[in-house]
């Protein structure tokens, strides 16, 4: 059966032109000195393009957090799989679902041991700076927001806008094929649902999708009305090279990334006759992007 969880100002930083990015130097803890480069390039076997009606909607994988499920998603886009497939359940300010609805189709997918959190890593983990309500610590690991507990020793990516997740039943292992984008944040969903990837560009194109109604099937949109098509599904590797879209990512933990969380966090401009406190909602932003080769 068809799965979904039954949940009822830019910073105005140059583009590249061939010289090295401008970096910062960071000492480590045995006395020697790391180059953090400000932008990292995403890696064409990471970088997922939807193609719909509306535009291309850019999403980064994240095999390093989910890497069963990165690696379904690129199965799925070789060949053109899932072309032709539609966005069949969206309800409106929680997700947009997406993928095979044909049982058949399906059944020729195994189930994904889900893939919900992981241990504490070595990756750079860079605190928000303030408390949150769900998670014990939050911050970001490549740009991917990210929950921590010291406690259980566990790490997880978060439901923030734009996340990209595999649908399931009840059964925490019964993902294979039917995938969401978050369209507002669910955190209450977190470390229930596996994350894999989040947009980085095109989530106007997203919140333009066709939308069900939450209280008919739970979302599904019904005939004869069809939700919106998946025209192409395909990853920037499989493609020719010269033709591949190459997008950066800001560094989370460089100087250029405190300093845009600053200018989120200390609202000091004019119009605010009355301060507001500076605190950060780590959904209320998303770790800058670019397209290398456009202005």
């Amino acid at each position: 059966m068809t799965k979904f969880f039954r949940l009822g100002a830019a910073l105005g930083i140059a583009m590249l032109t061939g010289l090295a990015s401008p970096s910062q130097m960071v000492a480590q803890e045995d006395g020697a000195v790391e180059v953090l480069p400000e932008w990292r390039p995403v890696l064409p076997e990471n970088l997922l393009l939807i193609e719909t009606e509306h535009g291309t909607i850019t999403i980064e994988l994240n095999p390093d957090f989910a890497p069963g499920h990165v690696e379904r998603i690129r199965k799925l886009a070789f060949g053109g799989i899932m072309n032709g497939n539609r966005f069949y359940r969206v309800i409106d300010g929680f997700v947009a679902q997406g993928g095979f609805q044909d049982e058949t189709a399906i059944l020729d997918w195994p189930n994904l041991t889900h893939e919900n959190d992981r241990p504490y890593s070595s990756g750079r983990f860079t605190p928000l700076g303030n408390k949150d309500l769900f998670a014990p610590e939050v911050g970001h690991i490549a740009g991917f927001p990210v929950g921590r507990s010291e406690l259980v020793g566990r790490e997880w990516l978060l439901h923030c806008p734009g996340a990209m997740a595999m649908a399931r039943d009840t059964d925490p292992n019964s993902g294979s094929t039917e995938f969401y984008i978050v369209l507002d944040a669910q955190r209450y969903l977190d470390r229930n649902l596996t994350i894999f990837g989040r947009v980085i560009d095109g989530m106007e194109h997203v919140q333009a999708l066709q939308r069900g109604s939450r209280d008919i099937e739970n979302g599904v949109i019904q005939p004869p009305a069809e939700g919106d098509e998946i025209i192409s599904f395909r990853i920037a590797a499989d493609m020719p090279e010269e033709t591949r879209p190459k997008w950066e990512v800001m560094v989370t933990g460089s100087k250029a990334f405190e300093e845009f969380k600053r200018s989120k966090r200390v609202r000091s401009e004019e119009f605010f006759f009355l301060k507001p406190p500076e605190v950060l909602d780590i959904c209320s932003f998303s770790a800058p992007v670019r397209r290398v080769g456009e202005n």
